[in-house]
């Protein structure tokens, strides 16, 4: 996966963020919108909570540290 920021020059459109991913060879390319980008961000943020918590016997048990 590949993320890249486009600003085009002219200032026709907002400003994107062009992201590249490659799955079986198939590389498919997808403009993303700031909200997009946000939303990602936020999906991204909690599944890495949710490894970390899977990950860590003592989060699972329910003791703080």
């Amino acid at each position: 996966m590949s993320v890249q920021l486009l600003v085009d020059r002219f200032a026709r459109r907002d400003l994107a963020v062009k992201l590249d991913a490659t799955r079986y060879g198939a590389t498919q390319t997808v403009l993303l919108t700031a909200a997009q980008v946000d939303r990602l961000i936020e999906e991204l943020t909690h599944a890495r909570q949710a490894m970390r918590a899977a990950a860590d016997p003592c989060e699972q048990a329910g003791e703080t540290r």
